[in-house]
């Protein structure tokens, strides 16, 4: 008489044989009642990002390299290469007389200019000159370039949809066929048509450059007038498409926060994971129970879900942080949710 013996171990043995898998094997980890991930909360200082940049600078050429860039990489994330598994935040350095050759590619980018100005951006032929707080977007298959004429170089903050547009596995990527492409017109003119009159035909060129100097003084108004107070976020200012009144792209939400002397706002958490970059001031904020000082110039990240809140440690001066979030791809998979918290 034979005996057949058979056991979970080599049912799992077998079925992997035949690239199949037992749902038995997740464990509890579909069964998690809160998300998890695997990003870790982190600051990056800007002395370490500063102090790399212009080392790259006397070691790399755009002879070399696509972009100049330094890459914050999350040490949670250390095989994906990303400051978050939807986002990349960079660093781009651009020195007197260089200029970026013109490429597309399917992921989107946004710009804001950190030092310098004068060097200017261009993308589908509308020329972007860069001023210190500027914001410029780079939509997914727009062609671009960079170059800085002056006798001064510049920095600016590069964020990508990179690690989520590779996940999908959809990355395209092409250059132009010259270094640079033809200048047609500038973003002063394009904002022209974006102002209070607005013409009766439809628009065919988009609004890719937002101002400081147009951005700050409303800032300022809604400080004056206490409009825009977020009890979690401080005076939020977001920057919207103009067309369609929606997040900047279809995978990022960018954003001003203001923070007043002393201000110290209510802990909350959310499903989105949130980049900061300290534009202005310094301050502190607190990720679960974990304290991280900030001062102009550094970054830092917020998990999804990690209750958290923000305090300007000046008594006399203002802090301001630029943000960036994937909050606009959950909300469009009915996966955004806040909540208030305790700390």
């Amino acid at each position: 008489m034979t005996t057949t013996f058979d056991s979970l171990a080599l049912l799992d043995q077998d079925m992997a044989a035949c690239n199949l898998e037992g749902f038995w094997r997740l464990g509890r980890e579909m069964t998690l009642r809160i998300p998890h991930t695997r990003v870790q909360a982190h600051l990056w200082r800007w002395r370490d990002i500063y102090d790399s940049l212009m080392r790259a600078g006397e070691l790399v050429t755009l002879d070399d390299s696509e972009r100049r860039t330094v890459r914050l990489i999350n040490p949670g994330l250390p095989h994906r290469h990303c400051t978050t598994n939807t986002l990349q935040l960079s660093f781009q350095y651009i020195k007197p007389g260089e200029f970026a050759r013109a490429h597309r590619h399917s992921i989107a980018a946004v710009r804001f200019i950190i030092q310098g100005c004068g060097a200017y951006t261009t993308v589908n032929g509308q020329q972007c000159v860069m001023e210190e707080g500027d914001f410029i977007v780079t939509p997914q298959m727009a062609w671009h370039d960079h170059a800085n004429p002056t006798d001064q170089p510049i920095i600016w903050l590069d964020a990508l949809d990179a690690p989520l547009i590779q996940l999908l596995e959809q990355i395209i990527f092409e250059n132009y066929e010259l270094p640079t492409q033809p200048i047609t017109y500038t973003s002063e003119q394009i904002g022209l048509l974006y102002g209070s009159v607005r013409p009766m035909a439809e628009l065919d060129t988009a609004y890719y450059h937002y101002r400081w100097r147009d951005v700050y003084p409303v800032l300022q108004t809604m400080v004056q007038r206490n409009y825009g107070l977020h009890h979690f976020d401080g005076y939020v200012l977001e920057y919207r498409n103009p067309v369609s009144g929606g997040p900047t792209l279809p995978t990022m939400q960018c954003a001003l926060h203001l923070f007043k002397p002393g201000q110290k706002t209510d802990c909350h958490r959310h499903t989105s994971t949130t980049i900061y970059h300290v534009f202005r001031g310094s301050g502190s904020t607190v990720i679960e129970n974990m304290r991280f000082d900030w001062e102009t110039g550094d970054s830092f990240v917020v998990p999804l879900w990690h209750a958290h809140y923000h305090l300007n440690r000046s008594s006399i001066e203002d802090a301001i942080l630029f943000s960036l979030s994937d909050a606009p791809v959950l909300r469009a998979l009915n996966l955004y949710h806040e909540a208030p918290c305790t700390t």
